[in-house]
């Protein structure tokens, strides 16, 4: 099987859908396939050395700047990106980030749709973008690809119910998890003295998005203060930047640490990197992550694989990637989160307890088995194509005959 993988995205960092396409890609390479792989040509050397010494790629750069819902990408999804599957011989083309308009499809096409958030929450997109660009946009692009992944039951049915795709079009395919950075004592302690971490904190993980809901959080956590004494502080990561959405969010949380008095209680890291962020899980008392809604949550596991227990909440996704390893609040109650973050402090014998489930949870989510049912897909939608095509040649024979 020969893949085209869409890494178009990629611009210089590996979050969770460049490791995915990374993974896959990696995968298809040691286990006998072939995958041809799209990308940034300004990344091209990036890109290169993270996929060094893979046997059965070929990188094709492309002149493009962004990956962004716009008429360029479209014009490429539908004509460069069609004759280089045709050219290289491929098999199935992979689009792995939320849209592609292969209007003109010369192979099957698979497109991974890992949410649609800007349905429900809208926060940064302005409203024009939202309802004339965005939406239509999502549902022409369901309509195209022949295939539909996605990474929770979640997340399949809120596509099938807000876009109008069939759920038997939608295959869900989990994320993976990356292996944890090694413990390092030193690194931890700097860290600490660096971000002011002492005598203890609770974290929290993600940013300050409306959907985050953070302005709760910090409520719930002045209650953990003020109402039973807790003496540590709160820790949320997550780059703030200067965009005027951004600078909204942050002063609705800079209110209301100042309305419950917590200003010397409450971190914002800015960007971590894996390797701070690990630590930030080793040290923490828990994970909250009380987010209003998420296609998936991947610090859910990754404090899990770590041995942090965690805290999410009962809506969207989070109650079905957490299972029976995480305490499950309401995240609209703020009582309940603070009732949740007391009973983990307070009950040494339920910490051990997630910790141990936890651990176990995260063991079932590896990028290997996130690429073998990626491939099982493919397959099917190989499959699918081969039959419709047997039975086009038939049609055809059969008018000519008659």
């Amino acid at each position: 099987m020969k893949v085209l993988m869409d890494f178009r995205k990629y611009d210089g960092v590996v979050g969770g859908v460049e490791q995915g396409a990374i993974q896959v890609t990696k995968y298809l390479g040691a286990n006998g396939h072939a995958a041809v792989l799209i990308c940034k040509k300004s990344r091209l050397d990036q890109v290169k050395e993270i996929f060094k010494g893979l046997d059965n790629l070929k990188i094709i750069p492309l002149d493009v700047n962004t990956h962004s819902m716009t008429s360029e990408n479209a014009l490429l999804d539908s004509t460069t990106i069609q004759d280089i599957a045709v050219e290289e011989k491929a098999d199935v083309i992979h689009f792995f980030y939320n849209w592609s308009f292969p209007e003109n499809k010369k192979v099957p096409c698979v497109l991974t749709v890992h949410d649609v958030i800007p349905f429900t929450f809208r926060e940064a997109q302005k409203l024009f973008i939202n309802l004339f660009k965005y939406k239509p946009g999502i549902r022409k692009a369901c309509r195209l690809n022949d295939i539909i992944t996605t990474v929770s039951e979640f997340s399949r049915q809120d596509i099938a119910q807000k876009v109008g795709v069939s759920l038997s079009k939608i295959k869900v395919v989990h994320n993976g998890l990356r292996e944890p950075w090694p413990e390092d004592k030193d690194f931890e302690k700097e860290l600490a003295e660096k971000l002011d971490l002492f005598p203890r904190f609770i974290l929290n993980v993600g940013g300050i998005h409306e959907r985050k809901n953070i302005v709760r959080l910090i409520g719930s956590f002045a209650s953990l203060v003020n109402k039973h004494g807790y003496a540590g502080k709160l820790v949320i990561t997550g780059k703030v930047s200067g965009a005027p959405y951004q600078e909204k969010m942050k002063k609705l949380c800079d209110k209301a640490i100042a309305d419950n008095k917590m200003t010397d209680r409450v971190i914002f890291t800015g960007f971590t990197s894996e390797k701070e962020l690990d630590s930030l899980f080793r040290m923490a008392d828990l994970l909250i992550y009380p987010s209003l809604y998420e296609g998936f949550g991947i610090p859910i596991l990754e404090a899990m694989k770590i041995g942090t227990p965690v805290i999410t909440s009962n809506v969207t996704a989070m109650p079905g990637v957490a299972g029976d390893a995480g305490l499950i609040v309401d995240p609209y109650n703020v009582k309940d989160m603070t009732e949740g973050m007391l009973k983990i402090i307070n009950d040494q014998k339920l910490r051990e307890e997630l910790k141990e489930k936890g651990f176990k949870r995260s063991e079932s989510f590896t990028w290997e088995k996130t690429a073998k049912e990626y491939l099982s897909v493919y397959e099917e939608v190989i499959s699918k194509s081969t039959q419709i095509k047997r039975i086009k040649v038939i049609i055809w024979g059969f008018i000519l005959v008659i």
